[in-house]
């Protein structure tokens, strides 16, 4: 016999729920002999029997069921933990049952479930106290709002009748004033509870929940000042400053030297700025963005697309002084494989001016070029056609705003190629590599050629004139 196990086969999990369920019996002022684990513990035991009989020696998924208890549905997102599921009809069984209760008032059994979850939550550190927390607080929040929805379809009639009868009196009974009383400490009761769920909703990591059940006190008792710190933290957790701010600015309204109030507001105050100035940059860049896609494709008739080489995307500087554009620039080197890079080569350079550089006598040797075969006269520059299809003008404005840090969801770099290169492909037959007419030409002759569309950035390819790789190269036996 294993020491988890009774002769009778009854777990040692069960024997602690067992004596819980008695102390918690045994502890109970209200005088009440409902207990909400019990019916709760029958169901939960009901399912795992069910679920391990389904999914038997499957430990990953029976934690996965032990994680999602009865009463509770499975979060929605990074935001929303699980929470207690009030529409089950095991819980509106629960609720007729302490509802058929007869030894206690409503306001009695709500306070009996406040004080339930108040006990539940010094266990805080351990989540599954804290569900117990919320449940109990979810049965004491469903007894005060029937009570307090029954008394008012009550009123609605009674004012009905009191029309209909001309000789009813006026005069408020003793009984009316009981009942309003009772109406107000249930009310009260009502926002407790809701603030102390609002609390355990914290706790569970549940902080939408926090935020409801919060403004729900406080619809209550708008003078709540623990409810207003909950909520502001809340906010806070999901990074929506300005929300927080404000729940901050009502709470120390209520209470201006509140403590924890003031420093959660300098706080989020601070994040706010932050976040402001942020999104203000952003949306400059895209403004920016939109201006400089439309100077480039309506003004400069330049056509741009998505890049074929490993050196990706690499948009162009604006010069609004000068009014042109500053390109990086690659030389490809095809019969090595070499490249070089032009960072700033401005749309009116001419490629004559770059190529005196590139080629320098005075400068050092190419390393790659044992035969000493590039040299200022005996190299020629080709362009390629049709490598890909451009960007639309809005696609583009995308694309700028992006690599500017613009408020774009998707991060291109690498996987621009992946991603846009196949909407973006050309038939291999239409693409060609056309020599450039002159070394007198700009680079925007260039931009402006007919069938030219920059992939990524402008691309020259340079070989040696009247060469064998020349008439190769040409020929199409070098591709990349």
């Amino acid at each position: 016999m294993t020491t988890g196990d009774d002769g009778d086969g009854e777990s040692q999990r069960q024997r602690q729920r067992r004596q819980q369920k008695r102390e918690g019996s045994s502890n109970n002022d209200g005088g009440s002999n409902f207990n909400f684990d019990e019916l709760a513990e029958a169901i939960q035991e009901m399912r795992e029997k069910k679920k391990d009989e389904e999914e038997e020696g499957d430990d990953e998924n029976d934690n996965s069921w032990q994680n999602h208890p009865a009463f509770w549905t499975k979060g929605e997102n990074g935001n929303m933990e699980d929470w207690f599921d009030e529409n089950s009809d095991e819980f509106q069984a629960l609720k007729a049952l302490l509802l058929d209760d007869g030894d206690l008032t409503t306001k009695e059994k709500a306070e009996m479930q406040k004080q339930k979850g108040n006990g539940q939550l010094k266990y805080k550190m351990q989540k599954m106290y804290i569900r117990k927390a919320v449940e109990e607080y979810t049965l004491g929040i469903a007894l005060c709002e029937d009570a307090l929805r029954c008394e008012k379809n009550s009123s609605g009639a009674e004012e009905g009748e009191k029309e209909k009868d001309e000789a009813t009196t006026t005069t408020t009974t003793s009984d009316e004033k009981k009942e309003e009383i009772e109406r107000r400490e249930i009310r009260t009761l009502l926002s407790q509870l809701y603030n102390n769920r609002a609390f355990a909703a914290l706790n569970i990591g549940n902080n939408k929940r926090c935020v409801e059940d919060a403004e729900k006190c406080l619809e209550l008792d708008e003078t709540n000042i623990k409810a207003y710190f909950r909520a502001a933290t809340a906010c806070k957790n999901l990074f929506d400053y300005e929300r927080c701010l404000k729940f901050c600015k009502r709470g120390l309204e209520v209470e201006k030297d509140a403590p924890e109030l003031k420093t959660l507001k300098k706080v989020a105050k601070k994040r706010y700025e932050a976040e402001k100035a942020e999104n203000e940059r952003r949306l400059e860049i895209n403004r920016g963005s939109e201006v400089l896609a439309k100077t480039l494709t309506q003004t400069k008739k330049i056509k741009w697309g998505p890049p074929r080489l490993h050196t990706g995307q690499r948009l162009p500087e604006y010069d609004e002084q000068a009014k042109e554009f500053a390109f990086f620039t690659l030389i490809v080197y095809p019969e090595f494989d070499q490249t070089d890079v032009i960072q700033q080569f401005r749309e009116h350079d001419s490629f004559k001016a770059h190529l005196d550089v590139l080629f320098d006598p005075n400068g050092p040797p190419l390393p790659w070029d044992e035969k000493n075969e590039y040299d200022r006269n005996s190299v020629r520059l080709y362009y390629e056609t049709n490598a890909v299809k451009p960007y639309e003008e809005k696609a583009l404005a995308m694309k700028i705003a992006e690599y500017a840090g613009g408020d774009v969801k998707e991060t291109m770099m690498q996987s621009e190629l992946e991603l846009n290169l196949a909407a973006h492909r050309t038939d291999p037959r239409d693409r060609k590599f056309v020599q450039l007419k002159s070394e007198n030409w700009t680079l925007a002759d260039v931009l402006k050629e007919k069938d030219y569309v920059v992939s990524g950035h402008p691309t020259l390819f340079c070989v040696v004139k009247d060469s064998a790789f020349e008439k190769k190269f040409l020929d199409g036996q070098w591709t990349y």
